[in-house]
């Protein structure tokens, strides 16, 4: 398994000290296990500065090769994973169909007593499976992500500490982005990070039904939640 990280500099110091990225292939076998329906709980990044800040990011890594770049409807945190949709459960995290809103509402009823959260979003970083920008917001997310466990478990196997709020930019096709990453990353960390303001949640489902290992996932949204104010 990929190695967990309890703060983004420990990510940092493994990616640097050479610590092996893995391919979307691997990590789809591996997370989705033949499953095609995810449903998250995720903050959507909404506004212009997040998005323009990980697009010329993106800009200025276009040429790498092996990156498969998100596109901006893409762009999430994720809270906590809600679990496979399925309509028999073979593996934990599976949600039956007809469970879905009733987990729904009970995750409004704690999402939406809950106050906008202020955030930044950078410096970017990698982690073992994806490329993302850090997401700064003094706890707040992990919070609710704790307040959201009497809704739901979390698909995603990481416990509260290893929770460190990110925004997946891109993924890699291969190990071998690497070495360009390396290089040129460094530089990269020196811009500063774009001031967002998160006010919404919500619930969508990626499907995982593309015919190449490498196909980004499609989403759709079940549910949106408006944070309190």
């Amino acid at each position: 398994m990929p190695p967990l990280f309890t703060s983004f500099e420990e990510a940092w110091a493994w990616f640097t000290g050479g610590g092996d990225i893995g391919s979307m292939g691997r990590w789809r076998e591996r997370f989705a296990r033949g499953r095609g329906q995810l449903l998250s709980l995720q903050a959507p990044l909404e506004q212009r500065a997040a998005a323009d800040a990980i697009l010329d990011v993106q800009d200025e890594l276009a040429d790498v090769a092996d990156l498969v770049m998100f596109t901006p409807e893409m762009l999430h945190v994720s809270v906590r994973g809600v679990g496979f949709q399925v309509i028999e459960k073979a593996h934990p995290g599976d949600v039956l169909r007809q469970d879905v809103e009733r987990v729904a509402q009970r995750a409004a009823k704690i999402i939406e007593r809950a106050a906008p959260i202020e955030a930044t979003v950078g410096p970017i970083n990698v982690f073992p499976d994806a490329l993302v920008m850090e997401v700064h917001e003094g706890g707040r997310l992990g919070e609710l992500r704790a307040a959201l466990a009497e809704a739901t478990a979390d698909a995603f196997g990481i416990g509260d500490a290893q929770y460190l709020p990110h925004s997946t930019i891109a993924m890699f096709r291969s190990p071998e982005a690497a070495p360009a990453l390396r290089a040129r990353l460094p530089a990269l960390r020196g811009r500063p990070p774009a001031r967002i303001s998160i006010r919404s949640l919500e619930m969508a489902r990626w499907w995982f039904t593309g015919i190449e290992a490498e196909d980004l996932p499609e989403r759709d949204v079940v549910r949106t939640y408006r944070l309190r104010g």
